[in-house]
């Protein structure tokens, strides 16, 4: 009778198409995050990683890619992109058929769309910051408040701006995420 993990091990070698010959993908990763471990704690740097997987296999210099281009995303700071950069290419270098340009050209432009999306997104914040600040001067004014139903009517186009704002706000957030995705989606299929 096999044990679950051996029943777990066979379906992740029927997704990952690994044969008995080759080492499974998860089995790689749990074996990679111990060395990249001090990478992501930011004890160890590019050339560092690139001494630790030197004498790797390919499929290891795969999964180490795959594991640092998941690990980013629009709320990474520009020098934390900038690390795995650096990472990516290194273990690019390590490969046979090598090619540092293409992720060099990739991550140039996740820093890009990364800076891009910080600063819409602080004057994004600034306008919705605005509109309440405007929205609770109205709600104080004295008249607004004598008038009674008119203060009603307020109250509801104030919950229509706010609204309207949450979906600025999560159509600005919707289209950024779409073109980081894709542009992971990119570098991940030019390992694979």
């Amino acid at each position: 009778m096999k044990s679950a993990y051996e029943i777990a091990m066979e379906r992740a070698d029927e997704v990952y198409g690994t044969g008995d010959r080759e080492v499974n993908s998860l089995e790689i990763r749990e074996e990679l995050k111990d060395i990249m471990a001090p990478f992501f704690k930011e004890e160890m740097d590019a050339e560092g990683l690139w001494h630790k997987l030197e004498n790797k296999g390919e499929a290891y210099l795969k999964e180490a890619q795959l594991m640092l281009i998941e690990s980013i995303g629009l709320r990474n700071s520009s020098e934390q992109i900038k690390r795995r950069k650096e990472a990516v290419v290194a273990v690019e270098s390590l490969k046979e058929s090598a090619n540092t340009t293409f992720f060099e050209k990739q991550f140039t432009q996740a820093q890009s769309l990364q800076q891009q999306y910080q600063t819409q997104k602080k004057q994004l914040d600034e306008q919705v910051k605005q509109h309440l600040e405007q929205a609770q001067g109205q709600g104080q004014n004295p008249l607004a408040a004598a008038q009674g139903g008119n203060n009603q009517g307020q109250n509801g186009m104030n919950a229509q701006m706010r609204q309207q704002l949450a979906q600025k706000v999560s159509e600005f957030q919707e289209g950024y995420n779409k073109r980081f995705t894709k542009l992971i989606k990119k570098m991940k299929t030019e390992i694979e």
